[in-house]
């Protein structure tokens, strides 16, 4: 399923138009029917005493289209115009229809304190219907507009967005001054990046999709780089096989402050299918972790403190011998650890999850994984990755695929940035919104789990450097809605999630239905 932005919408909005002959009137008609659908899956139609918020663009135009059919089956609407639609068009030709019928239209003056707003009781009504802006709105809301917002909001009353809550930007998820929050939004022809991006997410509420007679060739224009990404399927394992046959895991990293999460990472990569994961970590650790993780093969690195250079050739060699190697949990970030993993990155000749301490090695240091010739994976969260950059966190999280993708140009190799809805990038320009995961993931350790499933995934493609990424970040949040599923997401911990591995295994191989939209997009 392809996401596309505030222009593309624009841009296919105009083809179906003009390529494919289908009236404004007709998309316009099918928004409404749509939403009509989801009101009464969700709320029921008949006797509900509606408000309808409706603005001058074609927002505005599908209100006054769903104003009409909720009044057919039985609903008392009264509109709310915020504006004037132009003289000609659907937006103008479904408001004079509206005029003719016997409903309530309440006219927003274009004062800035209109009295409308103070007399208006929002609460009164059972469901607000928010068609005011959609994807047309380009600047902060002030003014009447914010007032309005704020009226909706405050009411107490369920809510209703037609494509997108008036106030997310379209392209961010970012909230311009205010915005709507609704219980639920029905967004149309495709998913913008706004209706999947934080916190345009969180504040459309249940998300539905209708494509209102886009032609799949259409939804499906691959000049927009952005789907949601949808698994693709894990590689048979050979029932003749044995624990060299799953895939040989090399995890090198730990220190005296961070024991536990190259713990984690080998927990996870046996959790994920491999046969046999080996743990390069300080030998004065050794025997702290081992009970956490007896079925792992260690190989202490003698050190009088965190690893260092020294261990170079030794680990490289070791490297040779497994088919993936994860670099970095728990590593620490002295300096001979740097120099260790700035080696280790541009030294090893297998496939490379970069991750944790080792990130903070590699920032700067593009050359280090752009000359490399095996396939090279850097797992971020928002910090790392302005580190990567030379950026701010600020900048990361209001501009997450932007930045994903230009971290996947600078260091030549597939990257995810973690966090809510994980952005998966890979140099070529295409990218990926994940579904699955939930709030109870942001625990320390987390990334270690994922960096695990990486390197376990990694052996059973062949060299197909973003399905086995795509995938990896895929069954990492199932297993995390899993266990939220089973525990809740405010005890949620990174053990929990590695513990519901083989059940999202068993999922994603037949066990159980996965839904390719994790719950979160609604076909309508």
């Amino acid at each position: 399923m392809r996401i596309g932005t505030a222009r593309d919408v624009r841009r296919l909005d105009s083809s179906v138009i003009a390529d494919y002959g289908i009236p404004q009137s007709v998309l316009m008609e099918n928004a409404a029917i749509a939403a009509r659908d989801a009101i009464a899956e969700l709320w029921s139609i008949p006797g509900r005493d509606i408000l309808v918020v409706c603005g001058s663009g074609n927002n505005g135009g599908d209100g006054y289209a769903l104003a009409r059919l909720l009044y057919t089956r039985g609903a008392a609407v009264t509109v709310l115009a915020a504006g004037v639609p132009e003289k000609s068009g659907g937006a103008a030709e479904n408001a004079r229809i509206v005029g003719r019928l016997p409903l309530e239209v309440l006219r927003l003056d274009a004062s800035p304190d209109p009295p409308l707003l103070k007399k208006l009781d929002f609460s009164r009504y059972d469901l607000i219907v928010d068609a005011l802006f959609g994807i047309g709105l380009s600047r902060e809301l002030e003014g009447r507009m914010a007032a309005l917002v704020k009226g909706i909001n405050e009411s107490g009353t369920a809510v209703l967005s037609l494509d997108i809550p008036s106030g997310i930007d379209a392209d961010t998820g970012a909230v311009l001054g205010t915005a709507v929050r609704a219980d639920a939004t029905v967004a149309f022809g495709i998913p913008k990046r706004g209706n999947l991006l934080y916190p345009g997410y969180e504040l459309g509420g249940r998300l539905y999709l209708s494509e209102i007679s886009f032609p799949p060739e259409v939804t499906g224009d691959e000049s927009m780089a952005l789907s949601v990404n949808v698994p693709p399927l894990l590689p048979p394992r050979n029932p003749a096989g044995h624990k060299g046959s799953f895939g040989k895991v090399l995890v090198i990293g730990g220190s005296a402050d961070y024991r536990g999460a190259p713990a984690l990472a080998a927990m996870a990569a046996l959790r994920s299918g491999s046969g046999y994961v080996r743990l390069a970590v300080p030998a004065d650790i050794v025997n702290q972790i081992f009970p956490l993780i007896p079925e792992a093969v260690f190989i202490p690195r003698e050190s009088t403190g965190p690893m260092g250079s020294e261990h170079t050739d030794d680990l490289i060699e070791h490297a040779a011998a497994a088919d993936s190697v994860v670099l970095g949990p728990g590593l620490s970030t002295a300096p001979e650890s740097i120099r260790l993993a700035r080696d280790l990155i541009a030294g090893i000749e297998k496939p490379l999850v970069v991750d944790g301490d080792a990130l903070t090695a590699l920032s700067g240091r593009e050359e280090l994984t752009g000359d490399r010739e095996f396939p090279t994976y850097l797992t971020p969260h928002p910090g790392e990755m302005a580190r990567l950059l030379g950026s701010s966190i600020h900048e990361v999280e209001t501009r997450r695929v932007e930045v994903a993708q230009e971290a996947t140009d600078r260091y030549g190799c597939c990257v995810v940035l973690k966090g809510a809805h994980s952005i998966i990038a890979q140099p070529d320009g295409t990218a990926w919104i994940n579904l699955t995961g939930n709030s109870g993931m942001g625990t320390a350790g987390s990334g270690d789990v994922l960096a695990g499933i990486l390197g376990a995934l990694i052996p059973r493609f062949d060299d197909d450097d973003a399905e086995v990424l795509r995938l990896a970040v895929y069954l990492h949040g199932l297993a995390g809605d899993l266990a939220a599923e089973k525990l809740g997401e405010d005890g949620l911990n990174a053990t929990d999630i590695i513990e519901f591995l083989p059940e999202a295994l068993r999922f994603l191989t037949g066990g159980g239905p996965v839904d390719p939209f994790s719950g979160k997009i609604h076909i309508i």
